[in-house]
């Protein structure tokens, strides 16, 4: 497929637990409706004993169940370390050094087999990645634009505001979608939360994706409410001319 037309990747950003994998793992099935292929990327992630202690898989392996192709982990999740602490942290424990130049091959083989790229970012504009180099360091070299999930948690509020004044600050092309993971039943935090966004990062959301019951790792689930509460979101990846 290295002859198709190069699509960029689109980066997805959010705090812990918004439902970032979840909507890589989605937007996957539902390209897969209109005969794309769509790759997911998670270069960095932590905690792998935790997981396999657990018996719990890492996202990287639910990206790859997920993918046609069947690619293999270190391709698609490349970076993972053992204990769960801070990624720089917790790479520098493991003796892991990040390669800059190793990811950028990463992502272009699978832009190379795939129409179109979902990059999963560690939580949090500012996690440190390496010693150097923080989350939106890397967004900002990339120049490639970011979708950030919010999970419309009331604890959450204040920090989502912090990093969305940091991406327009910054300059970096960014949508904004919310993701109800946490089953938040109060309409009247809900309506704020989602006003507030719109109104400080002066553009509008996709939508809300409702809460999904018993998701259970069926990706194809989410599907129909994806669909009806944020088309536009749809229309993002499947509007676009990925031709081969």
């Amino acid at each position: 497929m290295s002859d198709k037309k190069q699509i960029q990747p689109i980066f997805f950003g959010g705090l812990p637990g918004a439902g970032k994998t979840t909507l890589i793992c989605t937007l996957i099935q539902i390209a897969l409706n209109d005969e794309k292929r769509f790759a997911g990327f998670k270069p960095f992630d932590t905690g792998l004993i935790q997981h396999n202690a657990n018996e719990t898989q890492m996202d990287g392996e639910l990206i790859c169940a997920n993918m046609t192709g069947d690619p293999m982990g270190a391709l698609v999740s490349p970076y993972i370390a053992h204990e769960n602490y801070p990624h720089e942290m917790a790479f520098r424990r493991d003796g892991i050094r990040v390669d800059w130049n190793f990811i950028q091959k990463r992502i272009e083989i699978l832009n190379d087999n795939y129409h179109q790229t979902l990059i999963e970012l560690p939580p949090s504009l500012f996690t440190p990645i390496t010693e150097q180099k923080m989350v939106i360091d890397w967004l900002a070299e990339s120049k490639n634009s970011i979708i950030w999930v919010i999970n419309p948690v009331r604890e959450e509020f204040s920090q989502n505001l912090t990093e969305i004044q940091h991406l327009k600050s910054s300059g970096i092309p960014f949508d904004l979608v919310i993701n109800n993971a946490s089953k938040i039943m109060d309409q009247d935090l809900l309506y704020y939360i989602w006003e507030k966004v719109e109104e400080f990062a002066e553009i509008e959301l996709f939508g809300m994706i409702p809460f999904i019951k018993n998701l259970d790792f069926n990706y194809k689930k989410p599907i129909p409410m994806i669909e009806k509460f944020t088309p536009d979101l749809i229309k993002k990846f499947l509007d676009k001319k990925t031709e081969q």
